[in-house]
């Protein structure tokens, strides 16, 4: 009986830190290393109270937007906690140390670090107040499950992505969101709301990239003035409600890549303007592999004269999807244009009559079969052809299927223009295979939902003279995947133009050599390879396809989703 009641109290005791709120475990682990003869009410060092004697309000009152008393902090802007802003977080610049997170300095100005005289906070633990941070300093509520960051820490935790090295000094800016830590099998999306604080108006020319493999989509948004106001700041998960909120879309991205505007454009941010960073990921691992720490890094760019053209950007979005299990093609259209007699306003708000076409994207979930966009005509039907589904991601050619996970990614050499009121028709075709599917899948957020939407970023005006642009994306050359994702069988297919040394081999996640499908001189031609991953004891997750063409390289990303 004793035993049993042992049981019961350490069961109970464990649930209840398990459930405790990110504030009362980041209290815990101020009185374990920090508060006894440092940051008492009777010496406060750095004029900073941490040991409240259990009373959370007046702890958080001491910390978050409060002015630390360091004079270099406060030149630079610091507060003691800065909700949504870990690296204007003093108090987390003074717990932090090489080997957790190399980018968080501590000059000799600014004092010594944390806890002072004491050995320094473990990995878990300094990172739980970042995300604490991160998430919005909330009061109350559990941000993150510290069983995650212990596991990331000292069990399974995939690498980190590398920094990109920013912007010189007058240049551009690099913003980043993250890291947060997802486990195996988790799917999430979350919004980051970014203050820039710019003291004038950027005219951003070029954006760069850099992301986990993991990413469904990253997306950029600049609020509207003013209505930023009611957001809160650090990350929110996404929701239906908050979805398509009082944001416009700026640039978006499937695969890391750089992007160049075409010369004499330019995304104009406004002054002490506010972005709303945007990412969904899944990670892919089964379970009992890594957690994975998600994170983006953009550097972009700027140009200094006032006179560029504008480049605006929407997302064209059909809500009214209902797809029916049974494995039938079915078809839906859905026309974006301004005037009277039905469509959405898409692209009303902006001046002019006509809007001039640089760039057009599609993205659905793994329902998704074809995606078409065409010119609409006076009475609603389709004119010419701008966007083809079946194209590769960087539009080189048409590989016979849509690659929902990669779909292509058209840039206009010469703007295309298009009435505003007649605008454009988007054909999308939808199919459900699956026998277990029983129930119709709807519009949704997740890829367990159904998504149709497309992107496209166009200016207001002509661009004087012929514009030649490019899409500096990940290449994918010759190299064809079908079906991509897959639940173990697939096709594997290239062209060569001459007869080559070939070599085409799978990878798995972590680098290691799954098959060799080609090796060895081949003539010029077609050539296709059927393969069952599954056969090779392979764990669902990503893979890379990698064929090199007497040594020229070219690479592939496939899903294995059984």
């Amino acid at each position: 009986m004793r035993l049993f009641l042992t049981l019961v109290a350490l069961a109970a005791f464990a649930v209840h830190v398990n459930a405790q709120s990110t504030l009362s475990s980041i209290n815990d682990i101020f009185q374990t290393n920090c508060a006894i003869g440092c940051h008492t009410a009777a010496s406060p060092s750095g004029n900073l109270i941490l040991d409240t004697g259990g009373d959370l309000n007046a702890l958080y009152a001491n910390l978050v937007g409060v002015t630390p008393s360091n004079p270099e902090a406060a030149a630079n802007g610091y507060k003691r906690i800065d909700p949504g802003y870990p690296t204007n977080s003093f108090l987390l610049r003074k717990c932090a140390y090489e080997a957790w997170d190399d980018t968080y300095d501590l000059p000799q100005q600014q004092g010594s670090s944390m806890p002072q005289g004491q050995p320094s906070l473990s990995k878990e633990n300094v990172e739980l107040i970042r995300q604490w941070i991160l998430y919005g300093a909330p009061q109350s509520g559990q941000v993150v499950n510290p069983q995650t960051l212990y596991n990331y820490y000292h069990v399974n935790g995939k690498p980190r992505i590398a920094r990109p090295a920013p912007p010189a000094e007058g240049e551009g800016h690099q913003l980043h969101m993250g890291p947060f830590f997802l486990n195996p099998g988790e799917e999430v999306e979350f919004y980051k709301k970014e203050k820039l604080m710019n003291a004038e108006e950027l005219n951003v020319v070029t954006f760069e990239s850099t992301f986990n493999d993991e990413s469904h989509h990253y997306l950029l948004f600049q609020f509207d003035p003013g209505t930023d106001a009611a957001i809160a700041e650090g990350m929110r998960p996404v929701t239906v409600q908050n979805a398509f909120q009082d944001a416009r879309y700026m640039v978006g991205w499937v695969d890391s890549d750089v992007t160049d505007l075409p010369a004499g454009t330019a995304y104009k941010i406004r002054q002490n303007g506010v972005l709303d960073l945007n990412y969904h990921l899944i990670n892919y691992a089964a379970n009992g592999d890594s957690v994975l720490a998600a994170e983006a890094y953009v550097n972009f760019y700027l140009a200094d004269s006032p006179d560029m053209i504008q480049m605006y950007s929407e997302l064209l979005i059909n809500l009214q999807l209902l797809i029916f299990p049974g494995g039938q093609e079915q078809t839906f259209t859905n026309s974006k244009f301004c005037g009277s007699g039905g469509g959405d306003p898409g692209f009303c708000d902006v001046p002019g009559d006509s809007i001039y076409i640089w760039f057009l994207s599609s993205h659905t979930h793994k329902y998704g079969t074809d995606y078409d966009i065409y010119k609409r005509l006076p009475g609603g039907g389709k004119g010419e052809q701008l966007y083809e589904g079946f194209y590769n991601t960087t539009y080189d050619f048409n590989q016979g299927f849509y690659d929902w996970s990669h779909p292509g990614n058209r840039y206009f050499d010469e703007l295309v223009p298009v009435a505003k009121n007649l605008g454009v028709l988007q054909e999308t075709k939808f199919r459900i295979n699956n026998p277990n599917q029983i129930l119709p899948v709807s519009f949704g957020l997740t890829t367990d939902d159904e998504m149709m939407l497309a992107f496209i970023q166009y200016t207001m005006e002509p661009l004087p003279g012929n514009v030649s642009v490019n899409s500096l994306g990940v290449a994918t050359g010759p190299l064809s995947v079908y079906p991509n994702p897959t639940e173990g069988n697939t096709s594997v297919s290239y062209d060569i133009d001459r007869t080559a040394n070939v070599r085409l081999e799978v990878f798995n996640g972590m680098g290691q050599l799954v098959s060799t499908l080609a090796n060895g001189t081949r003539s010029a031609g077609n050539h296709l390879h059927r393969f069952d991953i599954s056969g090779h004891d392979s764990a669902n997750g990503l893979y890379l396809i990698r064929l090199e063409v007497d040594g020229e390289a070219h690479t592939q990303r496939l899903l294995l989703n059984r």
